[in-house]
């Protein structure tokens, strides 16, 4: 019984160290901005805005963030208009090119898992995306028969890095998309070399206490 009492402080300075997987915040994200069409999907509330291109369609952003991590997932098609923030895309405007924006973070996070959040309404030209590029990796597998808003989540990523790039494939005229939110591990959360000492030098120490409490019993 003594002898795990002395061993459960050091176990429980190990909990610590056990990374849960989280949502890893987006510091900015850049890209060409949306378009108009029936309603205006461009993505107006990107900050800071560069000049004023988050009034014009195709304009590059860069630097800020916007519709696309403002935490809203989407629950009303693109016929609700400016009531719900999608950014979409028109094949016409962006001269056949499939949207790709890039993805910065403050940190160096393990990237697990992106869930990509679009409309799929079969009608007015706007559907899912035929598939969607994570760092030049293609990810097929979208459901296209499933009508309205949903999230299309890609697992197992295992990207360390300061960004992601995604692009976003396009089978019809519009593509419409809400959200994007990324799941992974924070740096954050990796022990230092000053604290793998210090659990180092906890553990010798419960070793040689331990050493010495059999001694004394034999």
């Amino acid at each position: 019984m003594r002898r795990r009492l002395a061993v459960l402080p050091f176990l429980t300075i190990l909990c610590p160290l056990v990374a849960a997987a989280s949502t890893i915040p987006v510091s900015s994200y850049s890209m060409f901005n949306g378009g108009t069409g029936s309603f205006d999907y461009r993505d107006t509330t990107y900050l800071p805005c560069p000049a004023s291109n988050c009034d014009m369609t195709g304009a590059p952003l860069s630097g800020g963030t916007g519709k696309l991590t403002d935490g809203i997932s989407p629950t009303t098609d693109w016929t609700a208009g400016g009531s719900e923030p999608w950014v979409g895309w028109a094949a016409s405007e962006m001269n056949g090119a499939n949207p790709l924006v890039t993805f910065f973070f403050s940190a160096l996070p393990t990237i697990n898992s992106v869930t990509v959040w679009f409309d799929n309404t079969l009608s007015g030209g706007v559907s899912a995306p035929s598939s969607i590029s994570i760092d030049g990796t293609n990810y097929t597998g979208i459901p296209q028969s499933t009508l309205g808003p949903q999230g299309f989540t890609i697992n197992g990523l295992n990207i360390t890095a300061s960004s992601v790039n995604v692009q976003f494939f396009q089978t019809t005229d519009w593509i419409m998309i809400g959200e994007v939110t990324f799941t992974g591990t924070s740096s954050s959360t990796a022990p230092e070399p000053a604290t793998l000492a210090l659990l180092g030098s906890g553990l010798l120490s419960v070793a040689g206490l331990l050493r010495r409490k059999i001694l004394t019993q034999l």
